[in-house]
């Protein structure tokens, strides 16, 4: 989708088709260096925003609006606008056979080109894992995968996400989350990769993890060396653990 630039003090409008959600993937505050000027520029001071943005429904439109910020990243000015950056991720596979459970027994490696990963009895049922649960997708080596977090919810009360979270593990880094969230992941290098998912505390209101990946081309400043490393799952120490 194309990004948007909303000036302070107004609304505006995150959309999607029909059965896919609204996942930003960047949002920041800008000083505009033209006064009047709502919309970004590489010359203005920005800072993150992803805090403030909330779409955290399945709805196929997110209101939001944008009030004025002093920004100490700025020199204590005051932000003139807010630049989102946002994907539409479906929520459903019109193949079943492209959708898979993060926790099924004897799971084989997913080698689809797209397709939604969830946890078990998601959205309306809730169990608790009996021990963490793993799949793996294997990616070409030409190409790279796009991942999105498109619902998270589950408990977040246990520090750095440990007994309850959904991580993700590439050769380069492993990313966890855990509460109530909505993520666009960067390009992950790895040839495969792993998702884990676990949960120990138990709740009518949680709903588990709904995933979307797809396979794409490896665009020509990925910055991604051909490794065809062995990814181990858990927290390997080679890996730098990132809580977005």
């Amino acid at each position: 989708m194309p990004p948007l630039d909303a000036c302070t003090a107004s609304s505006v409008s995150l959309r999607c088709p029909n059965n896919y959600v609204v996942v930003v993937s960047r949002a920041f505050y800008g000083v505009a260096q033209i006064q009047g000027l709502c919309s970004y520029s590489p010359s203005d001071c920005i800072a993150d925003s992803m805090s403030t943005v909330a779409c955290n429904s399945d709805s196929i439109q997110c209101n939001l609006y944008v009030t004025k910020k002093k920004l100490p990243q700025c020199n204590d000015q005051f932000s003139s606008y807010v630049h989102i950056e946002y994907d539409c991720v479906p929520i459903s596979m019109d193949d079943s056979t492209k959708e898979y459970n993060v926790c099924q027994q004897n799971s084989t490696e997913i080698t689809s080109d797209h397709g939604i990963i969830r946890s078990p009895g998601y959205p309306t049922q809730f169990p608790i894992t009996t021990s963490e649960c793993l799949r793996s997708i294997r990616v070409p080596h030409d190409k790279t995968i796009r991942l999105w977090l498109s619902d998270l919810y589950i408990s977040s009360l246990s520090i750095n996400c440990v007994s309850d979270h959904v991580t993700v593990v590439d050769s380069v880094q492993t990313y966890r989350n855990c509460g109530t969230k909505r993520y666009a992941y960067p390009y992950l290098c790895s040839s495969t990769i792993l998702i884990q998912y676990s949960v120990q505390i138990q709740s009518s209101i949680y709903r588990g993890m709904r995933m979307y990946f797809e396979i794409v081309d490896r665009p020509t400043n990925d910055n991604c060396a051909n490794s065809n490393e062995t990814i181990t799952p858990a927290l390997a120490i080679k890996h730098k653990l990132l809580i977005p």
